[in-house]
Formats: C-alpha cells, structure tokens, sequence
C-alpha cells in the first residue's frame, strides 16, 4: 500500500469522531460547552505502523433546546509521518440522560496529498454513572467512506461546570477488498460549560419548631405550638428526565405565583417530584432541581427567596402507578402549597 492511500485511508478512518471530551446527553437550553483536549494517534495497516503522536482535540457545543445541541469539532489527526485535520459539524439529540444520537458532516483534509473528503456520519452516545463523581460514556458511529469507529473511557466532574476525561479511540475503514486501516489512540481532555438556563437555588426555610414547656408543679395554662398547616395551590408538570417545566405549564407556574402573592405573609412550600425511570439517588436529585427552576420563577416575579421552603421527595411519594406512562407523568412534579 502508498504513502498516498495510506494517508487517505488514515483521515478516513477518522470521519464520525466526535470532539475528545466526555459526551453530553443532556442538555441546558442556552448553554454553551468549550472542549479542550489531545489524541495521541497510532495508525495501522496490513504491512505498515506509524508511531504516536499527540494531538490538539478540540469543540464547541451549543444547546438549541434541553433535547437538542449543535456541535463543532475540531481533531489534529497526525501521526509520526502523517499530516492531517478534521473539521465537524454535528447534531446531536437527547433520547434520555443516557443516551443520545448525532449526525452531521465532516471536512477531512490530508497535508501530504492535499486530499479533502467530505463524510456524512451518524452514531450513538451513551453515559452511565459508576459513582457520585465517575461516569463510563461510550460511542459508535458509522459513516460514508466505509467508516465505523468507537470510543469508551471515564469521566471525572470536577465541578458542576468542569469536567474531566480519559478513554481511548479505534477507528477501522476499508478501501476496498485488499485494503484496510485502523487509526487508534488514547484521548484526554476537559469541558467547561457556561451560559443557559440555569435556576438558581433556592433558600430553604427551616419550618418552625415546636417548642415544649418545661414540666411545672402549678396549674398555670402552659404556651401552645403554633400550630402550621399545608393548603394545596397547584402543581407544575415535566416531561421525563427533565427540569424545566413543560411547555404548557405557564397557567399553572402563574397559579402558584398569584398565590404567593395573595398571601405576602406565609411561607411557599414546594415539594418536588419524579416517576421511578432512574434510580432513588438520581430522582432525589432531579426533584431538587425541579423545585429549584419553580423557585427561580417565582423569585425572578417578586416573590423573597426567604419564604420558599424546598422538599426533595424523588420517587418517594407518588400519586399514580409508575406501571403506565399516564401514571408517570402525573408523578414527574412540583407541587406548591401555601405554609401558615
């Protein structure tokens, strides 16, 4: 095989690659992810291997919708004698928070023929969690030029915005009957994410707490527990897997605001929700993050963040069968009560 086939095969190899960075299913509308990272690249063929070399990985990602984010990549594609770039465009689609699929094209430029192709590609992301901090992300893609590649390794979050990975790329492309390539490496990078609709988090009123008297010998009246109630205003509806309430829940988010102002002296209690698609741990959280984009509602229209009070119930106390996907939705919510 020649230099020249060889060179073409190896950037071809490379075509439905995605940026060296743990993969996003999920997405905040608005929000904007900086991928920095390198690839260290290894190309084989049937009587050739050309050494490592690192590389400059990098992408931008920008989320249109919490399901959708349009994608950028760039990936420095050299190897020891091999010179070449790639340029990405990608959609990218939530499914859930563990999978995703994308598409684009992508412009693959080889420096030793002067040899531009352009791939279109589509694959499939995954995540899963593996601790509170540590998460395993994998993906495969296909595409034109007979190209199919996968990508596994681990994500680290460093914070809530930062986080920090390492995995390992194979690429694998024929030319024709006689002729094959694999382009393959290690991949380390980080993600910093900024911008979107975030909610801010709310501040949690302790309830008050009933004080007992201390035992007397006379007959005197002792002092009563004020004693406070929960009356029920309304509750705010999310599509599955999400924090940002549905699309037709402005009456009600505006319900629960002319409630909180109808009674500017009580507390606003909001209890948060979700059907049993994920397990406890992660719908404790997702509630918490439910109650926190209501909070942010009623606090951006006035209401003082000192009155609200947030309880994470998660899959804890439904009020229909999680069995049926009409029972589940009726579970994926906040409600709100007035506390006095």
């Amino acid at each position: 095989m020649n230099k020249k086939l060889l060179a073409l095969l190896a950037v071809a190899a490379i075509g439905v690659s995605v940026a060296g960075a743990t993969p996003q299913t999920q997405f905040n509308k608005g929000e904007i992810q900086l991928d920095l990272g390198a690839n260290s690249t290894e190309v084989k063929a049937d009587n050739f291997k050309d050494s490592h070399k690192w590389n400059f990985d990098g992408g931008l990602t920008y989320a249109l919708a919490d399901k959708t984010a349009l994608q950028y990549g760039y990936h420095g594609l050299n190897s020891k004698t091999l010179d070449s770039d790639m340029h990405e465009v990608n959609l990218v689609q939530s499914l859930n928070k563990n999978f995703a699929v994308y598409g684009g094209w992508g412009r693959i430029h080889n420096n030793d023929t002067d040899t531009t192709n352009n791939i279109a590609q589509a694959g499939v992301i995954g995540k899963a969690p593996i601790g509170s901090k540590v998460e395993l992300y994998g993906k495969a893609g296909i595409g034109t030029k007979k190209t199919t590649t996968w990508e596994a390794g681990l994500g680290y979050k460093a914070t809530d915005d930062l986080d920090i990975q390492a995995g390992y790329r194979y690429i694998n492309t024929k030319a024709d009957e006689n002729n094959n390539v694999s382009f393959q490496g290690p991949v380390v990078g980080l993600s910093y994410r900024f911008g979107g609709q975030k909610a801010a988090e709310p501040v949690v009123v302790p309830e008050a707490p009933v004080v007992t008297p201390a035992p007397v010998y006379e007959r005197p009246v002792a002092p009563q527990p004020v004693q406070m109630k929960d009356y029920y205003v309304q509750s705010i509806y999310f599509d599955s897997d999400q924090s940002v309430p549905r699309a037709d829940q402005a009456p009600n988010l505006q319900a629960a605001l002319n409630a909180a102002n109808q009674y500017s002296n009580d507390a606003v209690k909001l209890m948060g929700n979700a059907d049993t698609d994920a397990n406890a741990e992660y719908n404790v959280a997702l509630s918490e993050r439910r109650i926190q984009n209501v909070a942010q509602f009623l606090v951006s229209n006035g209401v003082s963040a000192d009155r609200l009070i947030g309880i994470a119930n998660g899959d804890a106390k439904p009020v229909a069968s999680n069995s049926t996907s009409t029972g589940k939705a009726e579970n994926r919510r906040v409600d709100v009560y007035i506390h006095r």
